[in-house]
């Protein structure tokens, strides 16, 4: 009996080099911030370990744009909708919140506004799989 070994199709090999390296992006980005916390009370200067961030984000970027250019036309165009709606709606909310802290609002720390983009390619990403089901 013979077995034979299959290779993996181009796109789930695609998928495995984008976990891959957006996942030692994140563990990268994850060590960093840990050690710049641990570096407060320490004496020591928190920008050096905080270092670590600039590779993982370099990391997470190749990560993203290989898989973008890994994808079909269709693929592509789907992206890049979410893309395009996060930005349009995350930009107005940031500028209404920046705005609305002039009168009414508490200040917020910056990670709001990290938070508010999430959200807002979150649902992008929805709205385009939906739209092209």
């Amino acid at each position: 009996m013979t077995t034979t070994t299959r290779t993996p199709a181009a796109r789930t090999r695609a998928h495995r080099a984008f976990a891959v390296r957006f996942a030692v992006g994140m563990a990268l980005y994850l060590i960093g911030l840990f050690l710049a916390y641990l570096a407060q009370g320490a004496g020591f200067p928190a920008w050096i370990p905080a270092l670590l961030v600039v590779p993982a984000i370099v990391l997470m970027a190749w990560s993203n744009i290989s898989m973008y250019r890994s994808g079909d036309e269709f693929e592509r165009r789907k992206i890049a909708e979410a893309v395009m709606l996060a930005f349009v709606v995350s930009t107005g909310l940031i500028l209404a919140v920046g705005f609305l802290q002039f009168f009414l609002l508490p200040e917020m720390n910056w990670i709001f506004a990290f938070s508010i983009l999430m959200l807002s390619w979150l649902v992008g990403t929805v709205v385009s799989a939906v739209r092209y089901r």
